[in-house]
């Protein structure tokens, strides 16, 4: 079964859509994640896959958009952690979906880890540890926090969210705290769990950003509920579970993966060639919609 053609030609062959998107559904739920290969998808038809799927797309300020609905994935070409997609934030998206338009020859392998088989495997101690939220803290840039609270506010010019909106904004999810720093920047903190059974099957699973990337951002800093901060051999210890329960995509031109974001983590591995010699996008979404 063609997925593309499914999704561009919904209005003359419903019945193929129902099938195409019962398919992506399942896997998404009972997987966790869906690779669609020769199915000859674009960034077009990607973004409308992606837009029929989601009951609202978000996006990352810091990133560049390809299309309404995509941007760019562009985090230099080192290894990146595994992480769920914009965990250290407030509203991490439910499923986000990745496109090679075009494949590197050498590395660049997408991880992706179940986060269900590593919250079966970790110690009674590290399950005892992580059961109550932790506090994540960093440092966010007037137009970061402008860029975020202007989507998620549904205010259409950036530059004109002001400390008023990113005030009503936290109030209105609970575990967030800020206050003022130099240069209109903020220091940010956010309560969230580290294991969460939020996702499509509602299993527990670890899922959280703790051996992920900060490209685009400081790097933040996590602490237990107690105010001590996580160690680098606690992090170590969980980067050497989490690999035994990761999988490598080998992108070829063309592929499409959604994922489960609430349940799998991703990352990537080294990047062996120039980076205009790979071109891989991202987009992201809230909800899955209801009838798809």
């Amino acid at each position: 079964m063609n997925m593309k053609q499914a999704v561009m030609n919904a209005g003359e062959n419903e019945l193929l859509l129902k099938s195409a998107s019962k398919d992506i559904k399942m896997a998404l739920i009972e997987n966790g994640w869906v690779l669609l290969r020769n199915e000859n998808y674009d960034v077009r038809s990607f973004s409308q896959l992606m837009t029929s799927l989601c009951q609202k797309l978000t996006y990352d300020p810091a990133r560049e958009n390809i299309t309404q609905q995509s941007q760019k994935v562009d985090a230099g070409t080192q290894a990146v952690g595994l992480h769920i997609e914009n965990g250290t934030t407030p509203l991490p998206p439910d499923i986000i979906a990745f496109f090679s338009a075009l494949s590197a020859s050498q590395g660049s392998q997408t991880t992706v880890c179940d986060g269900h088989l590593v919250w079966l495997n970790l110690p009674d101690k590290l399950k005892e540890k992580f059961s109550a939220p932790m506090t994540i803290s960093r440092h966010l840039p007037k137009n970061i926090w402008q860029k975020y609270v202007a989507a998620a506010l549904n205010i259409n010019m950036p530059e004109e969210v002001t400390w008023d909106d990113l005030q009503r904004f936290t109030d209105m999810i609970p575990g967030q705290s800020i206050s003022r720093a130099e240069n209109d920047g903020i220091e940010y903190h956010l309560k969230m769990n580290m294991i969460r059974d939020d996702n499509l099957k509602g299993i527990p699973a670890f899922a959280n950003t703790l051996l992920g990337p900060s490209y685009n951002y400081q790097k933040p800093r996590y602490f237990f509920s107690d105010g001590v901060e996580i160690s680098p051999d606690l992090i170590l210890e969980l980067a050497d579970l989490c690999e035994k329960y990761t999988a490598e995509i080998h992108w070829q031109d063309g592929d499409l993966a959604i994922i489960d974001n609430k349940r799998f983590m991703h990352g990537r591995r080294e990047i062996l060639v120039p980076l205009e010699n790979r071109k891989l996008y991202i987009s992201m979404g809230l909800g899955m919609n209801h009838n798809f």
